[in-house]
């Protein structure tokens, strides 16, 4: 196996390992937004004029911001590096091309063994770089995307539900 192909392996298994990394880190993320949410039940039960009993119950949800912005935090902060790791899957194919062209260009063209052995190299790095690539994107998609597009629609929905409380509490204040 030539240099590139090892180096292309190599890169490969230190990208994988980043982005399995990230997704447990993303999934302890997600699982914070449980504490971040506060719930209290509330049940009451009135008598009125008719003598009839009605009965109502509550559920009044609050959320512990400090302990979202510390989630928020975290998330950004994971997710600059890894948008880092996720962008390094498009260097593979290149990588590939790149031991393509090495493999060809330092082929003597005189010598059938030299040309030969050229273009093995030539196949084995563009083989390897798509593999890489191609495997390395369906981890991506599958594990840390996955994760990111659920995280941001928790953050989406818990500020569109603070803006919500917000705005009930102005209203009871201006009444």
């Amino acid at each position: 196996m030539d240099l590139i192909s090892v180096l292309i392996i190599i890169l490969g298994a230190a990208v994988l390992a980043a982005l399995i990394r990230y997704s447990l880190r993303f999934k302890e993320i997600l699982l914070a937004f449980d504490r971040i949410e506060e719930k209290e039940n509330s049940y009451h039960e009135r008598l009125d004029r008719s003598g009839n009993v009605s009965a109502r119950a509550e559920q009044k949800v609050s959320y512990d911001r400090k302990k979202l912005e510390e989630n928020r935090e975290a998330y950004n902060r994971l997710y600059s590096r890894y948008v880092v790791a996720s962008q390094l899957i498009s260097l593979f194919p290149l990588l590939g091309i790149f031991g393509t062209v090495l493999g060809l260009v330092t082929s003597n063209l005189a010598d059938i063994d030299s040309l030969v052995a050229g273009l093995s190299q030539a196949l084995w790095t563009t083989f390897w770089g798509l593999v890489c690539a191609i495997a390395l994107k369906a981890v991506d998609a599958v594990l840390p995307g996955r994760l990111v597009n659920d995280i941001d629609a928790r953050f989406d929905a818990v500020d569109g539900a603070i803006e919500r409380l917000s705005l009930e509490a102005i209203i009871k204040e201006a009444q």
